[in-house]
């Protein structure tokens, strides 16, 4: 009788071809890993991905509002003074005006963080009667610089992380005029006479008047109240391109070389207060 286990590799044999397999599988890995090359990451110094732990996403500003403005302008008057003032009652005016107004302005829904709107303001330098003697009679002058414009204002919001707080430079553009007010009246020493007044050639008023194109640069500091309202502080320059002089209703006037430096221009710094809606 034939043997049929004489045909099969001894248990030894395979036992070790066994073992010289898992050797061989594990000795290829090692080399194999050892070949590769090696990737050390550099940690002495940062990698950009580390600074950022979340999404940094651009604020975006969004105001709808009114408010009333009041400011100091500085213009200068010094030619006016001497040339004009003085002469006439011998007295100046000041270099500073008081100026009040109001603005209104939306953002822009299709570019982002501009706004615009609107402002009006308007301020004088005056002074009270001072008493003379003009052909014997008492009277008194007074004379007042006026200044008052409109404009379309166009600002941009800067976009930064500053909570309820924003600085937003921005320009106006707009036109208004300057105006001079002189009046010569006569100290009255009898009762109200209407006839009277009309018939002495002694009460005189004139009033001075140039239309200017108006260009102000600006920055505005902005502080949010609680989302419905917002404060604001803001210096500017105004700058002015005077027209034609004019007296009493656009009546002409002939050599205007005392006004030439008459003009809306100037340094003016405001607060305002404003109501709708702000981030």
């Amino acid at each position: 009788m034939t043997n049929n286990n004489s045909d099969n590799m001894p248990r030894n044999v395979r036992a070790t071809f066994f073992f010289a397999t898992l050797f061989l599988l594990g000795f290829g890995s090692i080399l194999t890993t050892g070949l590769r090359a090696q990737i050390v990451k550099d940690t002495t110094h940062w990698n950009d991905l580390d600074l950022y732990t979340e999404d940094v996403v651009t604020p975006t500003y969004f105001s709808v509002g009114g408010g009333i403005l009041g400011g100091l302008f500085m213009p200068n008057l010094d030619e006016f003074n001497s040339l004009i003032a003085k002469p006439f009652n011998g007295t100046t005016v000041s270099n500073s005006i008081w100026m009040i107004g109001g603005q209104g302005f939306a953002t822009l829904p299709f570019i982002k963080n501009v706004r615009i709107g609107g402002l009006g303001f308007s301020g004088a330098s005056a002074l009270n009667c001072v008493d003379t003697t003009i052909a014997l009679q008492a009277v008194c002058r007074q004379i007042e610089y006026h200044v008052g414009y409109g404009a379309l204002t166009i600002d941009y919001v800067l976009p930064l992380h500053l909570k309820h707080f924003s600085v937003v430079p921005g320009v106006a553009v707009g036109a208004g005029s300057v105006q001079i007010y002189a009046q010569q009246a006569q100290n009255r020493l009898s009762a109200f006479d209407i006839n009277d007044d009309f018939s002495k050639g002694i009460n005189i008023t004139h009033t001075y008047q140039s239309s200017f194109l108006l260009v102000m640069p600006q920055v505005q500091f902005e502080y949010t109240i609680k989302g419905f309202s917002m404060v604001r502080a803001s210096l500017g320059y105004q700058i002015s391109k005077m027209g034609t002089w004019t007296v009493d209703r656009n009546v002409s006037l002939g050599d205007t070389k005392n006004l030439a430096n008459v003009n809306g221009s100037g340094l003016v710094a405001s607060i305002g207060v404003f109501f709708g809606l702000f981030p």
